[in-house]
């Protein structure tokens, strides 16, 4: 049987926590990993912003882990819109969690508009809370309950700003993948 052990990923950006924890993560583990021969996504743990970056295990460095480039074209050209708008989000309102709220900037709806490079509206949000209200299904309105709440604490007004913010734009993520990336490349042990 395989030992375990956990990591703590310490990034040094609201937005590289949120691209880590509403996209990278899974896509390691069930995505575009997936089926790779590299199992490191079982050790992985939690991601927090801090000063010192770095995957920290606690124990031991497992045999078989290996970093990820995450500033992977192929990758991008499937998830990058959502994965931009999320980081322009995190880096414009300083949030590093988006918790279940995230699955509204999943959407098509809105990323159809990043891919079309069409400004975001108060609208496009409200509509597709309003869609999953209509829907009636308890999964539906809880999905509708916390993006309510999301858009409530940050504001309706800042979070489409900050979607809208084109100076953070698809250079200043890979900046932030790349960053990652040389994270996840150099494990230690605390």
């Amino acid at each position: 049987m395989r030992e375990y052990t956990e990591a703590t990923i310490r990034v040094s950006t609201p937005s590289q926590k949120v691209l880590l924890d509403t996209e990278l993560l899974g896509q390691f583990s069930d995505g575009f990993w997936e089926n790779s021969r590299n199992t490191s996504w079982e050790f992985l743990g939690k991601v927090v912003v801090s000063k010192e970056a770095a995957v920290v295990f606690e124990e031991y460095i497992p045999y078989d882990y290996k970093g990820y480039s995450v500033n992977n074209k192929e990758l991008l050209s499937y998830v990058g819109e959502r994965m931009l708008i999320k980081a322009r989000i995190a880096n414009a309102l300083n949030i590093s969690d988006f918790g279940e709220a995230e699955a509204l900037f999943d959407t098509y709806k809105i990323e159809s508009k990043v891919t079309s490079e069409k400004a975001f509206t108060e609208d496009d949000l409200l509509s597709q809370i309003a869609d999953w209200n209509k829907n009636g299904d308890k999964f539906w309105t809880d999905r509708a309950k916390v993006s309510t709440e999301f858009i409530s604490a940050n504001g309706l007004v800042n979070v489409v700003q900050a979607m809208n913010d084109t100076s953070y734009d698809m250079k200043a993520m890979r900046k932030d993948l790349t960053a990652i990336t040389k994270i996840l490349k150099n494990p230690v042990i605390a």
